[in-house]
């Protein structure tokens, strides 16, 4: 069974674990330290406590993953960037595609959202396809638009809207 909860400090050694895993890692922000340590886990959960926006991905009772919307500022304050990461044990179980349906359902409903957009590596086909699962719609292709260890990558962005 999958659920979204808060951080707890309980949940600060399998965050450290699983974001000091390269294979976890490759794709997503590089604004995750290397190495992950206790500290910068601790400094996360701080930083997410009660916030609606930063959820913890649960699988049977287990923490697995994270998933977060960043919301827009401004003109921008209806749509929100949304990002999610599981530790490699919990890939290709479905697990990420339950959780971004139940946080999507949530973000609309309580958060006025009317657009949720998420820019993916377009060699990330494990994600792109769980996108797809959730009618995220492809919007577009930017060409090198991020580079992580001096290889430069093209991202997909894709983007859902209420209707």
């Amino acid at each position: 069974m999958i659920s979204l909860r808060h951080f707890t400090e309980s949940d600060i050694p399998l965050l450290k674990s699983y974001l000091n895993n390269a294979t976890v890692t490759q794709y997503i922000t590089d604004a995750i330290p290397k190495p992950y340590t206790e500290a910068d886990a601790k400094w996360w959960v701080n930083h997410c406590k009660g916030s609606s926006l930063i959820q913890v991905i649960e699988f049977n009772g287990t923490f697995v993953g994270c998933i977060s919307a960043s919301r827009g500022d401004f003109e921008y304050q209806c749509s929100a960037e949304l990002g999610y990461w599981l530790g490699e044990d919990y890939w290709n179980k479905g697990i990420a595609t339950e959780a971004v349906k139940l946080f999507v359902d949530i973000l609309f409903k309580h958060h006025a959202l009317v657009r949720l957009f998420v820019s993916v590596v377009s060699i990330n086909h494990a994600s792109i396809r769980v996108l797809e699962k959730n009618n995220f719609v492809l919007e577009g292709q930017l060409s090198k638009a991020s580079c992580k260890n001096n290889q430069y990558f093209d991202e997909m962005l894709f983007a859902k809207v209420t209707k």
